[in-house]
């Protein structure tokens, strides 16, 4: 008796329900499923079908002294917040790097975004891009370089998914000295230029200590001040009233503000700068108050003011930590029902804080030899780096 054959539809149906992994062996089945599988087409139906805000991708320092690497890993939200004394850096699917002139600027869609650095004197910068998938392994070419003069390399960088126009577009704002004012450039994945970003006439003064932009709702996110528009600020003279959210749309390219939290408080000068950051699928900002406590607001429906809530106050001394100017905590991870909260302090530890906001719990946990600096959203998919095909 003859096994029944599935109908074509039928099998794309039950494929693209199945995760990635699977999907990475099930490409040597037979050249059919080989060929469907890497099929721009069904990577989207996939990427439709994917739960969305399952990983989250660290920038460690890995090892100690001359040994230092930098890695850019991957890694399972609830598996850290299950795991965290985890080894992450020994898995596969990490890229590895020791010079300091390229790092990750953002993901989305399962695609990790790169910068690197040219630059071969102070005063002439040249910067190009390119993206990772690291669930394929699969690495895109460089893009064009983009060149600008900027004594004090102060360019803010973000990157994101137009989904308009089905590509992958990285944004630099810069200021550029030829004109003394801010510019934007924008270069589409497969693109042979940057462009301007001309819909967006007037830039505003982006924080200098939060260059990467937090990728959310369709768009690009930084901290600015709404009535500066010149490259230079003294952050003790900042009050909290000129602080607000600069918002680029990556479908129009089109830019607007979003306000902070009403009750943010009264900033002391002698704070660090708050930043962004995403947390299940949300834009949240942080910062340090009154050098006493960790605040946490989360914006649950985008660019809604109302809609800010404070997720976490947490004391400096719940976790045993008396403050330092700079050494900001940095959100790694949220569990989906917001029981448990990673934070981590780059330059401080080479361990994570797992807090546990409903009763105040705070737990201290070693990495071994690794140490986290940056912590980004992200998303298993079968997107290839590479533009698609229209």
């Amino acid at each position: 008796m003859s096994l029944p054959i599935l109908p074509p539809e039928l099998i794309e149906e039950i494929l693209s329900c199945l995760p990635v992994k699977l999907l990475v062996r099930f490409t040597c089945v037979c050249k059919h499923w080989n060929s469907l599988i890497f099929d721009p087409r069904f990577a989207k139906l996939h990427l439709e079908r994917s739960p969305k805000h399952t990983h989250t991708l660290l920038t460690l320092l890995d090892g100690v002294e001359e040994s230092e690497t930098w890695v850019v890993a991957p890694q399972s939200v609830r598996r850290l917040l299950e795991y965290p004394a985890s080894t992450v850096v020994n898995e596969d699917k990490c890229y590895r790097f020791t010079v300091n002139n390229f790092y990750a600027i953002g993901s989305a869609n399962g695609l990790v975004c790169f910068i690197g650095d040219k630059s071969m004197h102070y005063e002439n910068n040249e910067i190009y891009s390119w993206l990772w998938n690291p669930s394929l392994q699969l690495i895109s070419r460089n893009s064009p370089t983009l060149s600008f003069m900027h004594p004090n390399h102060w360019v803010h960088l973000g990157f994101g998914y137009d989904d308009s126009g089905d590509t992958y577009k990285v944004v630099a704002v810069l200021w550029d000295y030829t004109v003394q004012k801010w510019e934007g450039r924008v270069h589409c994945m497969g693109d042979s230029c940057w462009r301007k970003t001309l819909a967006c006439p007037n830039f505003p003064t982006l924080l200098i200590r939060t260059p990467i932009g937090r990728f959310v709702n369709g768009s690009v996110n930084w901290l600015a001040l709404n009535n500066l528009t010149y490259h230079e600020y003294e952050w003790k003279d900042v009050t909290i009233e000129q602080l607000v959210i600069f918002s680029l749309d990556l479908r129009n390219e089109t830019c607007k503000y979003i306000l902070l939290p009403n009750s943010i408080g009264v900033k002391p000068q002698d704070e660090p700068e708050p930043a962004l950051s995403v947390l299940r699928g949300c834009l949240c900002l942080y910062y340090n108050h009154m050098n006493t406590h960790f605040v946490l607001w989360e914006m649950r429906e985008f660019g809604v003011q109302e809609s800010w809530t404070r997720l976490v106050n947490l004391r400096y001394e719940q976790i045993q930590w008396d403050f330092v100017p700079d050494l900001r905590l940095l959100p790694v991870c949220l569990s989906e029902n917001g029981d448990v909260l990673m934070l981590a302090c780059p330059l401080a530890w080479h361990e994570v804080i797992m807090y546990h906001p409903r009763d105040g719990r705070v737990e201290h946990i070693v990495l071994p030899n690794n140490q986290v600096w940056y912590a980004y959203e992200h998303m298993k998919s079968l997107v290839l780096p590479r533009p698609h095909p229209h």
